[in-house]
Parts: structure tokens; C-alpha cells; sequence
């Protein structure tokens, strides 16, 4: 019988000789495993073995943040090479104790449960994870330039077959509670408002039949050869790496990943050993520190405290509640859905009905498509409807806490959209423009709140990418920078806190490596040729695939922001104008650097 008190866990057990051993971190907002956790695990975990009396046992989180983060990532950084043999065999020896429990053990999985988190559930015979937006089960450590190293090489691909296994391994890919119950991660699913009653009917189940089966679900017969046989695997692993040859000179972590998992087949070797080997090759080098530096950065740009001012006091910032939106066009309706996902009202301004409601219609597109492919439940993908309208009326955008402006790049028209915000919106609302190349000084000075006008830069497609610039004019105040970099991270970005310059941040980085390339197009190098040399470096996409997709007419305007601060840069303003005067302005027009059907890359 288990009866200690514990400072990270809390241990109960009903009428039924259920245990349920809830995981609550004490001290951070998301549970991790860190050295407390684990000590403590490894004692409840020794307290189960001597327990006769248990029928089963649930791990659950009591956190509403996630189930499990994963491991602690600044004891990633600091481990030394000497270390972390001791410290992956000790967490392999911890799991492989939970996974030889007698009783039936059950992860209850709801929110974030991540690389040693999902190791974790793993090592449990069975799991049942709630279908909702935050949801994602994923081993991400490839992300880190290491590997999963706590039995995540040798469980997952044993769990859901080798083709499943790879994406999630060699990309990080994080999956929604659907998709993983379609490739038999986890055993069942269920939505919020069914989610106590079909937690206490798994368990039931599992006190009727203690060896009831795992879910498997049904493969066509040419997947199940390649999972299955011993060839078929030899195929699969071939392919992945011819795959990731190119890139396993700048990520070797792939290579390291790879060998971990077919020692997993080998049956004359140890797997969990090759795992911890690989991975203890991994830990210092240069590829990893520079990931995990980039890592602490994100985090640390994602912290209000990082971007607030020293001078002022440090109360709580107000929230925005109620987001308008000045223009329902791709910008504007991608960043109309993402905020009604995170939780916010949303009113989209258009000049007319009729562009209204094409608004509406690319927020309803964009949810249809993640609901369709199950990234999304259909009863969050509709809740968050409910919670968009588009108008052509002032009147709705009130009371708004927040209106961003993402009309056409004209100064003349940005300047009309800041005189009518002032007149409709409540004083204490906050103005931003989504401008991408204009001066936000300027739509300040336009406006009757110059202190309360910022600029909150989404990149494109909104949903995707990752970075919005919070651009400080001089007249913004403290205050107001320090809302928009909270609303950025509600919004599940990460902020970059920058000043009102040509070009920013991003754009004055990223364009004399984008202009680079179209001075090489315009001596006459191949297009093709230019965009496979970069991804050949490392990069995801082509400098000129990449300009398709942005769009070359906002590429247009801000090289010209850019005349003043970047040199030679005549060529490209002249090229990029002529493609833009004939109409190709890239995957959006169908023609750019390349042709497009259907948004989709032809050759």
C-alpha cells in the first residue's frame, strides 16, 4: 500500500484498488523530468512493484497545461559526454520497471505529451488521449540534434510499425489524438465533454479484462509487408536513407536515429544500448549546442519579461479578449483563424458585404482542411467558427482590445484605415499594422493614439510560420509593446521585439541573401540550379521557391523599403518590378520564378 506524501506526484487509489498516480511539477507551469521527478518516479515506481493489492494503475497529469513535456532541456545542455551514459540508462531502467508492472497501466493523455513524456506513456500497456486542439504526441528530440533516448527508438516503431514510426522519429512530426488512434499509438479517444466518462470506462474495462488487447488498427497488405517482414523493413530502411543523405552531413542526428531503430529489429544486439550510444555521440556536437541555443533563445524571446521596460513597473498585462481585423484576404483571414483557435473573438472588417463574406469563406476553408485531415476535432474546428464574423460595418470593432490592419501595402490607404480606427475604436484599444515594408511611425501619426500604435508582423502562410515582428515605433509605449509580445505568444508564435527600420528584423536579414539569389538570375544561372545548391546546404526551401511563396509583389515593395540600406540592390528592384508589372507575382498568380497549378509547383 502506498501511503507517502511526494512533492511532484500525488498518489490515490478507490474502492476498486485502482492506483491513479497524478503528475503535478511543483515548481513550473508544464510537468518535465527533471532530477526531483525522476527520483521520486523511480520511488513510486518501487512502491507499485511491492504493491499486492493494486488492480491497475492510471498516470494522469493534474496539470492543465499537458500531460509531459519530456525531458528537462537545460539538463540536455549541461550533461557532459561522461554523464549521460548514466543518466539515459537510468531513465531506460526506470520505464522498462513500469513496463513490466503486473497490473494493467494506463496513460491518461491530455494536452502536450512529448519525447521522454511519450517514452514515458510507452512503457505503459495502454493509453487513451483526449481529442482536442493542444493534443500532440510526438518525439521531437531530432528538433535538439539528438535522439529520443529513453526507449523511444526501440517502442514506437514496435507500437505503430516502422513507416509510422519514421516520420515521427527523423522529423519530429507531432501528431492530434485522431491520427494517433488511426496508426495505434494510443488506444482510444475521446472529446472533452465525453472525455470522464470514457477514461472510467477504459478503466473498467481493463478491471473486466486485465489483458484486453492493445488497438490495432487495419493496414492494406502492402504496408503491412513493409512493417512486418524482414525485407520489407530492409526497403523502408533503405529509402529513409537515401532520403536523408543530403542532410546528414549538417543533422547527423538522422543517420543516429536510423541506426538506433533497426538495431531494434536485431535481435542480436541490444537496442536500448545502441540507442544510449548514439545519442551520447550526439550530445556535444556542434550541431546540437547551436540547436539547443537556438532553443533557449526561441524561449526566451517568447518571455514578456525579456521585452519589458526596465523603467516601468512590472504589473500584470492587460489582455486582449476581442481582436479586429482590417481586411479578410489571405493575411488577414489567416490570422482571423488562428486566433479564433487560440480562443479570441474575432471581427474582420471588409469594404463591402461581398468581400466579407469571402473572408468568412477562407477562415471556414482553412479549418475545414485541418478538421479533414484530422488535425483538428470537428467540435473544436466549430467552436472556433462561432467565435469569427466578418463585416463591412465599423460598428462591431467597438469594443475591440486589439485591431490589426492588413490591407494592400499603400501608404495613402493605411493612412485612411488609422483615421477611421481612431474614430471607431475604444480609446484604450490598441492599432497595428501588419505591413511588412511601411513606415508604422507614420500610420501612428495618422491615428489619435500614436502611443497606443505598434506594428505586429505575421509572415505567411500564418499558421505556419513561426515569427511575428512587434515593431516599436517611437511613440509606442512600454505598456503597449508588452500586450501585443503576450498576445504573440497566446497566439502560439514567437515575438521579436524590433524597431521601426526599413525592412525590421526579418526582412533586412533575410533580403540580401533573397537578393542574392536574383542577382545570380539575372547573370543567367538556372533557377532550378540555385534553389537545389541551397537546400543542398540545409535550407528547407529555395531562396526563389521561398519569394513564390511570400509573394514577389510584398518582396517588390520591400526591396524598395530597402534601397536606403542595402547597396547594389538596383537589379533586383528592376527584375522584381517587371515580373510584378506582367502579373507573375508567384504561387498565389500561378507564375512566378516557377509555374503553379492548383498551388502546386509544376516540374
Amino acid at each position: 500500500m502506498i501511503q507517502k506524501t511526494y512533492k511532484h506526484f500525488r498518489i490515490c487509489r478507490d474502492d476498486r484498488d485502482v492506483v491513479t498516480v497524478w503528475i503535478g511539477h511543483a515548481t513550473r507551469s508544464m510537468n518535465v523530468f527533471d532530477d526531483e521527478v525522476i527520483a521520486e518516479l523511480q520511488q513510486v515506481v518501487a512502491d507499485l512493484e511491492g504493491d499486492d493489492h493494486a488492480r491497475a494503475v492510471v498516470f494522469r497529469s493534474s496539470k492543465e497545461t499537458g500531460f509531459m513535456a519530456g525531458a528537462d532541456v537545460g539538463k540536455i545542455a549541461s550533461v557532459t559526454i561522461d554523464e549521460v551514459g548514466d543518466i539515459l540508462l537510468a531513465g531506460q531502467s526506470l520505464f522498462t520497471r513500469i513496463e513490466k508492472l503486473s497490473v494493467p497501466t494506463l496513460a491518461v493523455i491530455s494536452g502536450p505529451c512529448l519525447g521522454g513524456g511519450l517514452e514515458f506513456a510507452l512503457a505503459c500497456r495502454y493509453r487513451i488521449a483526449q481529442e482536442n486542439a493542444s493534443t500532440r504526441l510526438g518525439l521531437p528530440e531530432v528538433q535538439l540534434g539528438v535522439i529520443p533516448g529513453w526507449g523511444g527508438t526501440q517502442r514506437l516503431p514496435a507500437r505503430v510499425g516502422l513507416m509510422q514510426a519514421l516520420p515521427m522519429i527523423l522529423q519530429g512530426k507531432k501528431l492530434p489524438a485522431g491520427k494517433a488512434l488511426k496508426i495505434g499509438l494510443v488506444d482510444a479517444i475521446a472529446d472533452e465533454a465525453g472525455w470522464k466518462t470514457a477514461v472510467d470506462e477504459f478503466i473498467d474495462r481493463l478491471l473486466r479484462e486485465p489483458e484486453t488487447p492493445n488497438h490495432v488498427p487495419t493496414i492494406g497488405l502492402w504496408n503491412r509487408m513493409l512493417d512486418r517482414t524482414v525485407i520489407g523493413r530492409r526497403l523502408v530502411m533503405h529509402g529513409a536513407r537515401k532520403r536523408i543523405a543530403k542532410e546528414s552531413e549538417h543533422y547527423p542526428a538522422l543517420a543516429a536515429a536510423l541506426r538506433a531503430i533497426e538495431a531494434s529489429y536485431d535481435k542480436t544486439v541490444d537496442g536500448f544500448a545502441v540507442e544510449r550510444t548514439e545519442f551520447s555521440k550526439l550530445i556535444e556536437t556542434r550541431t546540437c549546442r547551436n540547436l539547443l541555443e537556438l532553443f533557449f533563445r526561441r524561449e526566451r524571446a517568447r518571455s514578456v519579461d525579456t521585452w519589458r521596460s526596465t523603467t516601468e513597473g512590472r504589473g500584470d498585462v492587460p489582455r486582449i479578449a476581442k481582436l479586429g481585423i482590417i481586411g479578410a484576404g489571405a493575411m488577414g483571414a489567416g490570422i482571423g483563424q488562428l486566433a479564433a483557435l487560440k480562443g479570441f473573438d474575432v471581427v474582420m472588417k471588409e469594404i463591402n458585404d461581398s468581400l466579407a463574406e469571402a473572408g468568412m469563406k477562407r477562415v471556414k476553408d482553412l479549418i475545414d482542411d485541418m478538421v479533414s485531415s484530422r488535425r483538428l476535432p470537428k467540435v473544436d474546428g466549430d467552436d472556433a467558427l462561432q467565435r469569427v464574423r466578418a463585416t463591412s460595418d465599423w460598428s462591431p470593432l467597438e469594443d475591440a482590445d486589439l485591431v490589426i490592419e492588413a490591407v494592400v501595402e499603400r501608404e495613402d490607404v493605411k493612412d485612411k484605415v488609422f483615421r477611421e480606427l481612431s474614430k471607431h475604436v475604444k480609446s484604450s484599444g490598441v492599432l497595428a499594422t501588419n505591413t511588412s515594408s511601411l513606415s508604422v511611425a507614420r500610420m501612428a501619426g495618422a491615428s489619435d493614439r500614436p502611443d497606443r500604435v505598434a506594428g505586429l508582423h505575421f509572415f505567411n502562410p500564418v499558421h505556419r510560420m513561426e515569427l511575428v515582428e512587434v515593431v516599436r515605433a517611437d511613440s509606442t509605449s512600454a505598456a503597449v509593446v508588452e500586450q501585443l509580445v503576450a498576445f504573440v505568444r497566446q497566439m502560439g508564435k514567437t515575438p521579436i521585439v524590433t524597431s521601426d527600420s526599413p525592412g525590421f528584423l526579418v526582412n533586412r536579414i533575410l533580403f540580401p541573401y533573397i537578393g542574392e539569389a536574383i542577382q545570380l538570375v539575372c547573370d543567367g544561372e538556372s533557377v532550378e540550379q540555385i534553389d537545389r545548391q541551397a537546400r543542398r546546404f540545409g535550407m528547407p526551401m529555395g531562396p526563389l521557391e521561398l519569394l513564390d511563396h511570400v509573394g514577389l509583389d510584398v518582396a517588390y515593395h520591400v526591396s524598395g523599403s530597402l534601397e536606403t540600406v542595402l547597396k547594389d540592390n538596383q537589379r533586383v528592384i528592376d527584375l522584381l518590378g517587371k515580373l510584378v508589372a506582367a502579373g507573375w507575382i508567384g504561387r498565389k498568380s500561378g507564375q512566378g520564378f516557377y509555374e503553379y497549378r492548383e498551388g502546386k509547383r509544376r516540374g
